[in-house]
């Protein structure tokens, strides 16, 4: 499996320290079995964060107070953790479970003779159009600063695209999405290669976040050469 170097690891902490609220090195310094909370009572959603065997659990401080003597195993499962959310504000909704991954090699980005790389906003609009709702708000392409679309030579149709948000000046979030018609041919792959190598190049480190439900999310990050490096889970409040 892929590893990451530990001054890569250090620097990912450092950017999930700030992310939850915590000091620089609060990740650094936790240590392995003990949950750090990381109280916010002005938050909307509670998340579970389980990083380089490290575990932050972020929300309000009732919250967290109710989920006290839960053990991290069961609140890294998203039914678990709305039960414990549920007991404080009975609105809670749960958003889900993620692989959490990175990479420090840039991926080999080959060229193709059907399908061009396109950096026009319209193309990757085209596509975020035609694609379900749920799928274009999991990308989190809309809130990408950076997007590129994957383009069919013979019919200009936007088949699949990526973009780059980034974290705190540190980390360079992916999100991919293709066309439901055209998945399965490796272009949504195609699209995050050259995402991860835009990251690389703004000397960012690129993020994956897989869902739980979505196992082929999870295999094309490590195809590409991500590392799974820990685990998400969130309910929001309201």
């Amino acid at each position: 499996m892929t590893e990451l170097q530990t001054h890569t690891e250090q620097i990912i902490m450092l950017a999930w320290s700030r992310i939850l609220g915590l000091d620089d090195d609060g990740l650094q310094t936790a240590q392995p079995g003990i949950r750090v909370d990381a109280p916010d009572d002005a938050a909307n959603a509670v998340t579970l964060v389980q990083l380089f065997g490290r575990t932050v659990l972020f929300g309000p401080s009732e919250v967290l107070a109710a989920a006290r003597e839960v053990p991290d195993e069961e609140l890294a499962l998203e039914t678990r953790l709305l039960q414990v959310c549920r007991s404080v504000s009975a609105g809670a909704r749960a958003v889900g479970e993620a692989h959490l991954l990175f990479c420090e090699e840039p991926p080999q980005v080959e060229g193709s003779d059907t399908v061009s790389i396109s950096f026009n906003a319209e193309h990757v609009h085209q596509l975020t159009t035609q694609s379900p709702a749920d799928d274009v708000a999991r990308s989190g392409l809309e809130q990408a600063r950076w997007t590129a679309a994957v383009v069919r030579e013979d019919t200009a149709q936007t088949v699949a695209a990526a973009g780059v948000e980034v974290w705190h000046q540190v980390l360079g979030h992916l999100g991919v999405l293709t066309d439901p018609q055209h998945r399965g041919l490796g272009l949504g792959r195609f699209a995050a290669a050259v995402a991860a190598e835009e990251a690389f190049t703004d000397g960012l480190i690129p993020q994956w976040r897989a869902a739980a439900e979505s196992p082929g999310s999870l295999r094309m990050a490590i195809d590409l050469g991500f590392a799974r490096s820990g685990h998400q889970t969130t309910v929001a409040l309201r």
